[in-house]
């Protein structure tokens, strides 16, 4: 190998010289190509019917002719089939798909292809290397991928890409066509609070050459504070002249996540499908929108939302980052009605709906809260403090064990973590009504649930007969209470009781001991529980006589 020096020896040459007899070879086919010759002229000087077919025949008797000399050509075991010819392809093969590995390639070049888009640019900072193996491709190390709208801005980091080529022009560098981009082990830093600046990085009109992300990480921040990550994620898409499609897998929240987005163009209208599902979550969620004939900014479409037997549908629409459910139904194996109103997304999540129940199971629904361990009953109450918004909230139809409450309707506003109860009112049918007006309010330390009550008697026999209660003595038309439940510890405090007239304070510290010790003493569980309940009334009335 000494006296062979790689350096000297230049294989542009080799692939002019291959060039030139590629050239060589295609100009003898020409030559002897029949097209270029004109056989109406030789027919008139062919006279077929002066041919005497009779005297040629005698020249070719076929029977005269010994098959037996063919059996001597021997093509099994001809070495030119069995050894040379394969030997040629291959080496031929492999020198076509080898010769590339000394070309050099430019990176401005090679930027432009990965980023055709005009809001975004790539800087390739590592090497450009050729490989063969195991199929032909540009292999590209440590690469950026910054943002251009309104303001230069990283959007991905990747540290390995690969662009397949095609088999087609391999020894001519400037006809490679590429086939399909790879990038491996990358990241990306997206800021929920300002989305809407992705929004254009990619447009109809470009086309593109197909995409896919392995092995990374999307880190989802706001304010520069760290919300949440998808990892281990793979993102394929697929781009054509009406329509792009992107797909990703991932885990989410300990969850495997999927995610597929289907865009269509037509006759300047789009459409967009997109499914979303978590396997260990059940969760699944499909949404259709396309843009209104009217106005590109409004967007409309309908949705499904399914978690295991919780499942909404609807139609809404969508404009200046203004979600408007227009028409839902909500149903589960604890309630049955309707969603209205509208989301806002950005620049903060706020929400204005009505959620309208037909019916709602309170039993079933009290017996799940129960069913689960005492650190997610506690959580149900802390609510995020990215949740701000107001719900209208009315069952007509209330299913309970004794039936004590018919219906109701409420308002409530969620602000920074905590909920104010604006108005909450219950029908109790031929009894009375009962209404509650406070706050759930959630610290680092605590949760609590600070109220007032007013309960209404229309028919006070009746209602004392449905308490367990029969002494006369003892009817009134109108409870008033205030206090505070503390949901971390699960303690009552009273701290005002009217009968008809304001209790004393004795009187309402021994109510208050009553109560934790009947029915806050096994936590939640006696809290709904209208035999306890009849039990706690006794137990002050008849003491109080």
């Amino acid at each position: 190998m000494k006296y062979f020096n790689f350096k000297r020896y230049k294989f542009s040459t080799v692939s002019k010289i291959l060039d030139r007899l590629r050239d060589n070879v295609l100009t003898i086919f020409e030559f002897l190509s029949l097209k270029r010759y004109d056989f109406k002229k030789f027919y008139k000087y062919i006279n077929v019917k002066k041919i005497n077919f009779i005297k040629i025949k005698k020249y070719f008797d076929f029977r005269t002719i010994k098959l037996s000399s063919f059996k001597k050509i021997n093509f099994i075991s001809s070495k030119f089939i069995l050894l040379h010819l394969p030997a040629s392809i291959i080496f031929f093969t492999f020198l076509y798909l080898f010769i590339p590995t000394f070309y050099s390639y430019d990176k401005s070049n090679i930027e432009k292809i990965i980023c055709k888009n005009v809001n975004i640019e790539c800087i390739i900072k590592g090497k450009i290397n050729y490989r063969f193996y195991p199929t032909p491709r540009l292999k590209i190390k440590n690469i950026l991928i910054n943002g251009l709208v309104k303001k230069k801005h990283t959007l991905i980091t990747i540290d390995e890409a690969s662009i397949k080529l095609s088999f087609k022009n391999l020894l001519a560098k400037d006809k490679h066509r590429f086939k399909k981009i790879e990038l491996n082990n990358f990241e990306t830093h997206i800021d929920v609070k300002n989305f809407k600046k992705y929004k254009n990085i990619f447009y109809k009109n470009n086309k593109f050459i197909p995409i896919a992300f392995y092995n990374g990480q999307i880190l989802f921040y706001e304010d520069n504070n760290y919300v949440a990550s998808i990892t281990n994620a793979n993102i394929k898409t697929f781009f054509q002249e009406d329509s792009t499609t992107a797909e990703l897998k991932g885990k989410f929240l300990n969850d495997s996540i999927y995610i597929n987005l289907n865009t269509k163009n037509v006759d300047n209208l789009s459409s967009t499908d997109l499914i979303l599902k978590m396997s260990n979550a059940n969760f699944l969620s499909k949404i259709n929108f396309s843009n209104s004939s009217k106005d590109n900014k409004i967007n409309n479409g309908n949705f499904l939302i399914k978690k295991g037997k919780n499942k909404i549908t609807g139609i809404f629409n969508y404009k200046n980052n203004e979600l408007t459910v227009n028409k839902s139904n909500l149903r589960n194996t604890f309630i049955d009605g309707k969603l209205e109103g509208k989301i806002i997304l950005l620049p903060y999540f706020n929400f204005n709906l009505d959620l309208n129940l037909n019916s709602i199971n309170f039993t079933r629904l009290f017996n799940y809260f129960l069913a689960l361990d005492e650190k997610k009953q506690k959580n149900l109450f802390k609510i995020n403090d990215k949740i701000n918004g107001k719900l209208n909230f009315s069952a007509d139809k209330v299913y309970s064990k004794h039936n004590l409450v018919n219906s109701f309707e409420s308002r409530l506003k969620f602000y920074n973590g905590n909920v104010k109860i604006e108005q909450f009112l219950i029908n109790l049918g031929k009894l009375g009504a009962a209404d509650i007006i406070g706050s759930i309010n959630n610290d680092k330390k605590f949760t609590s649930f600070k109220f007032e009550s007013n309960v209404f008697v229309d028919n006070e026999k009746k209602f004392l007969s449905k308490l367990g209660i029969y002494n006369k003595q003892n009817a009134f038309s109108n409870l008033f209470t205030s206090g505070n439940l503390d949901l971390e510890n699960i303690r009552m405090s009273f701290y005002e009781i009217s009968v008809n007239e304001k209790l004393n304070n004795e009187d309402i510290n021994y109510i208050e001991s009553e109560f934790n010790d009947f029915i806050l003493e096994e936590g939640y569980k006696n809290l709904f529980d209208f035999s306890k309940f009849k039990v706690f009334l006794k137990s002050i009335t008849e003491d109080k006589n």
